[in-house]
């Protein structure tokens, strides 16, 4: 559980960052949800988190451009520890926003991973980032044979996006 000095930290950070504010309060609590409690339910509030969770939030509000006063500019991105064997948390949300824009539920995406990685997997969290490419792919081409095109890239499929709905940013794709 974080201190009053941690949670303040916090707080300053992700509003630097861009993370939180009027028009973005949701982009706060998504990233927050993505922790988890001692009790396996998701975070909710800042001060549900763990030092290690803290650091993690404050390395993700570096790359967003905050700076910790008297610092190197990676200090909080060179303390974490990177798990190389699951999936980057980009990767993670492209998959469920392609299956989202697919019009898909948690239930059928859960029966794809399976699928496509031999019951080993049903998780998007518990995926390898090969696995996690492979499966982008095979949504990509799904996502296009939708459309009837073939998409090179995520960004692609944004573009057409964006263009098919007026130049409002709707998409769920990246």
């Amino acid at each position: 559980m974080l201190n009053k000095l941690q949670i303040k930290l916090l707080q300053t950070a992700v509003k630097a960052a861009g993370l939180r504010g009027k028009n973005c309060e949701g982009r706060y609590h998504l990233l927050l949800g993505a922790y988890k409690q001692p009790n396996g339910r998701p975070v909710t509030s800042c001060k549900q988190l763990n030092n290690s969770q803290l650091e993690d939030m404050l390395a993700i509000c570096e790359a967003h451009g905050w700076r910790m006063p008297g610092k190197l500019a990676d200090f909080f991105r060179s303390k974490i520890t990177v798990h190389y064997d699951v999936a980057s948390f980009a990767q993670q949300e492209a998959i469920k926003n392609l299956a989202g824009d697919l019009g898909w539920d948690n239930r059928q995406l859960a029966g794809m991973l399976r699928r496509m990685t031999k019951d080993s997997v049903s998780s998007v969290t518990t995926l390898s980032p090969s696995q996690a490419y492979k499966i982008t792919e095979a949504l990509k081409v799904m996502f296009g044979r939708t459309r009837g095109k073939y998409y090179s890239n995520l960004r692609e499929i944004q573009e057409d996006m964006e263009v098919a709905t007026d130049g409002k940013k709707t998409c769920q794709v990246g």
